[in-house]
This record gives structure tokens, C-alpha cells and sequence, in this order.
């Protein structure tokens, strides 16, 4: 457990990644494999698309358009460098991208919860292009978690030729460039959030304890002052750029 004051934790993909699987797992624990499962990719599908349709309100409000580079140009987080290994591999028509290594799958093999966090892989990336632009189409032939092979997603009409290639980068450093990326307590007060209030809608009390029973693992690895960062966003709507 850490000691650090709010002020000083540095949150990080691994917190994200172990914060869901310590939810999923609870829910699973108190519903069962079928009906728990269902209710978590609900959580995962709000959060996901919420967070697409900020993308795209930021992608609005520079003027630009809803096509699927922009959406790769608008994503809200940044990993660490040597937290993930990917390559195009295809670029035109559609861009196919594969994922070799990633902070979530990393975090959940080594704390043994793959079977609980693979859900997150299976329905936030699509729920994500869903909330970008419901027009855009996004194929997840495999993943790491569920697949044991690389992440293979087709980005349909991407077209990444030189061109929008060297659009891309450009926008990926000057605009949005870092105002896209959200800092990682945000995006752990919006996971939580988001899945507090579907566990609640969905399971009334029993939501609230699976959440109190995450949120425990969270503070026995994290500390308190970790979970009280978190907690704070919960009356933040998510579904609006922060102010």
C-alpha cells in the first residue's frame, strides 16, 4: 500500500487496467459468469462510447471532420514508452493495426485477472468508434487477452496513405497534438463512474457492493488517498468536454 498524498500518486494505464478487473470480478463473483458478464460489457459499452463522443466533440471544435484518421488522430491517452509494441500493417483502404503488447493485458496477466479484464478488449474499442461517429466501422479480429495472439484491429477507410499519413502525425503533435490526452486520474474517475452508475441501474444494491468490493482491492493495492482521487469525479458528467 502507498502512502503518497493525492497530489503526488502518478496514476497510470496498470491502475485503470486492475480497477476494472477488481469490478468485473465482483460483479461475476455476486451474478454469475453469464448474467455478470452482460452487465459488465453494458459498463464498458457507456463508457467507451462516452468517451468516443468527447473525441469527437474536441475533433468538432478544430474543425474537424468525423472520418476514422481523425479518429485515430483524437485518442485520449498516451502510453508510457515500452508499455505497448504496435504496427500497421495494412494502410490503404482501411489501416490494419497490430497490438503486440499493451499495459492492460500486461497488468491483468501478471495479477492472474484475464478472464476479468478480457472484457474491456472485447467491446471498447468498437464502443469507442461508435461514440466517435456511429457511421465509422472498426473490425476486432483478435485481441491479446481473449485470443493469446496479437490485437488485429482493421480500421475500415482510413486510408493511411503518405498523405493523410503526414496529416496524421501532424495533427498527433500540433492539433489536438496533447490537448486530446486526458490525465490518467480522469479516465479512472470516469471508469469507475460510468460503471458505478450501470452496476447500480442494473443491480441496485448488489451494484453498490460490487463496486465498495473493487474499490477495497483498489485501496488494499493503491491506498486510500488513490481511491478518494477516483471517487471525487463521480458527479462529473462524462459525456461533455471537462472544463
Amino acid at each position: 500500500m502507498t502512502n503518497q498524498t493525492p497530489s503526488q500518486i502518478q496514476f497510470s494505464a496498470r491502475h485503470h487496467a486492475l480497477l476494472f478487473a477488481w469490478i468485473s470480478r465482483a460483479v461475476i463473483h455476486n451474478c454469475g459468469e453469464e448474467r455478470g458478464a452482460q452487465i459488465v460489457r453494458a459498463g464498458v459499452q457507456r463508457y467507451g462510447e462516452e468517451r468516443g463522443h468527447r473525441m469527437a466533440l474536441r475533433a468538432q471544435a478544430n474543425g474537424h471532420t468525423l472520418s476514422m484518421t481523425n479518429y485515430l488522430a483524437y485518442g485520449e491517452w498516451q502510453a508510457e514508452p515500452g508499455e505497448t509494441d504496435q504496427e500497421i500493417v495494412e494502410r490503404t483502404p482501411d489501416a490494419r493495426v497490430r497490438v503486440n503488447q499493451c499495459p492492460w493485458y500486461s497488468a491483468w496477466e501478471e495479477a492472474q485477472l484475464l478472464p476479468y479484464g478480457r472484457i474491456y478488449c472485447q467491446v471498447v474499442d468498437e464502443a469507442l468508434v461508435k461514440g466517435f461517429n456511429p457511421q465509422l466501422k472498426l473490425d476486432v479480429e483478435s485481441t491479446l487477452s481473449s485470443d493469446e495472439k496479437p490485437c488485429d484491429f482493421v480500421f475500415h477507410n482510413a486510408n493511411l496513405n503518405l498523405l493523410n499519413l503526414l496529416g496524421l502525425s501532424l495533427k498527433k503533435t500540433i492539433k489536438p497534438g496533447k490537448s486530446a490526452l486526458m490525465p490518467w486520474e480522469y479516465h479512472l474517475g470516469h471508469l469507475y463512474s460510468t460503471m458505478h452508475a450501470v452496476l447500480v441501474e442494473q443491480l441496485g444494491e448488489a451494484g453498490e457492493a460490487a463496486m465498495r468490493e473493487a474499490l477495497g482491492e483498489f485501496v488494499a493495492q493503491f491506498g486510500e488517498p488513490a481511491a478518494q482521487v477516483v471517487k471525487s469525479y463521480q458527479s462529473m458528467d462524462f459525456s461533455k468536454l471537462p472544463e
